[in-house]
């Protein structure tokens, strides 16, 4: 929320987040591969910890090495996907913030890059919306562990919200989700 706030028109604004998305995917990403290989006992730890299927010394990109199911602190070095450690956050912020660059520079280096994504900007549009209607899809598919589902559902849930935001969009400016959530913060206007 903080980002779109910012003028991300400037190209002084887009070098700057550039350069954080940058640092944060290596601070988050290369520490926990540091942290993984250079603090003695971590990949022991790791691997009397529970973590299955492939090296845990992966840990640091990858989920292949599973997940931990013991009491040790050492898994909070890793940064693999849905690990939710501090530096799996911070690495992942960083390279949003690098996507998101990529893809403004992508827009402004191919006028028709804007047309071709219009039905994923819509989505972005209305992203509490599509969350939402994620987490309930989830919910009734009774997915309860990751990884989840097979790819087709995954490829459902992104047809579906697509779909549904770009037929949204042409009625209505803003999701239904966010048109509730502005309806409901007026009420802060008529707080002294």
């Amino acid at each position: 929320m903080a980002v779109a706030r910012l003028d991300l028109a400037s190209h002084l604004v887009r070098i700057r987040l550039g350069i954080t998305g940058a640092a944060l995917a290596v601070v988050g990403h290369g520490g926990s591969w540091l942290a993984l290989h250079a603090i003695p006992g971590v990949a022991s730890a790791l691997g009397d910890s529970g973590w299955g299927g492939g090296s845990v010394m992966s840990a640091w990109w990858s989920d292949v090495a599973g997940y931990p199911s013991g009491d040790t602190a050492a898994w909070l070095l890793a940064a693999s996907p849905h690990s939710e450690t501090t530096l799996s956050i911070v690495g992942n912020t960083g390279v949003a913030l690098l996507v998101l660059i990529g893809c403004l520079a992508a827009t402004d280096a191919w006028l028709g890059f804007r047309r071709v994504t219009k039905p994923v900007i819509v989505v972005g549009t209305m992203s509490l919306t599509a969350y939402v209607f994620h987490i309930v899809g989830i919910s009734l598919l009774g997915i309860e562990e990751l990884p989840g589902s097979p790819l087709h559902v995954l490829i459902g849930f992104i047809m579906s919200v697509t779909v549904f935001a770009t037929l949204w969009s042409h009625f209505f400016r803003r999701g239904p989700l966010e048109w509730c959530l502005a309806r409901i913060t007026k009420i802060a206007e008529l707080v002294r």
